[in-house]
């Protein structure tokens, strides 16, 4: 009888650390092994951050690498390069966000293998422009009706590009 008061009373702490350990990583999501966390509407990817406004929800996040055979000798059997317009890429993180009005944000960090820097970016169809100290490209374009504006700039020998419909939210978007 004492055993089965001692199960009982056991599984109960399970349950309650389980809810309370849930309750207290409500704040912080890590949404995969490749470096991004997105703790109180500040999101980091490899080491890049930004800031998410007031409601808008991660819908989406993903990590895409080039193509490999494994065995590194330069001949990539799939052809798989990625690509942020136009600037080759080793891996891209991406991170997707909507708003209940059903406007989006998608922000992109692309990287190099072996710790390569990008060095430089001049995606076409651009105007230089600097937001929040950060110098950049910002292309507009527009496709059925409506408007889409993306942003390039290099961090730490990386590429990272914010796709939004509205302008005035890349500087709220760039910590």
């Amino acid at each position: 009888m004492n055993m089965k008061k001692i199960l009982i009373l056991g599984l109960i702490l399970i349950a309650v650390g389980s809810t309370l350990t849930a309750i207290s990583a409500g704040n912080i999501v890590s949404t995969t092994s490749e470096n991004v966390v997105l703790e109180n509407n500040k999101l980091t990817i490899n080491g890049v951050n930004f800031n998410i406004p007031e409601g808008y929800e991660e819908i989406e996040s993903d990590v895409d690498t080039s193509g490999s055979d494994g065995d590194n000798d330069g001949d990539d059997d799939t052809n798989d390069v990625e690509d942020i317009d136009g600037t080759a890429v080793d891996k891209v993180i991406s991170a997707d966000f909507k708003n209940s009005a059903g406007d989006k944000i998608e922000i992109d960090v692309g990287i190099k293998a072996n710790d390569q820097k990008i060095a430089e970016i001049n995606p076409v169809n651009s105007e230089k422009k600097s937001i929040n100290d950060k110098e950049g490209y910002l292309i507009k374009e527009t496709d059925d009706g409506k408007t889409q504006y993306k942003f390039e700039y290099l961090e730490d020998g990386k590429i990272v590009k914010i796709v939004t419909n509205n302008e005035d939210l890349l500087s709220q978007i760039i910590a």
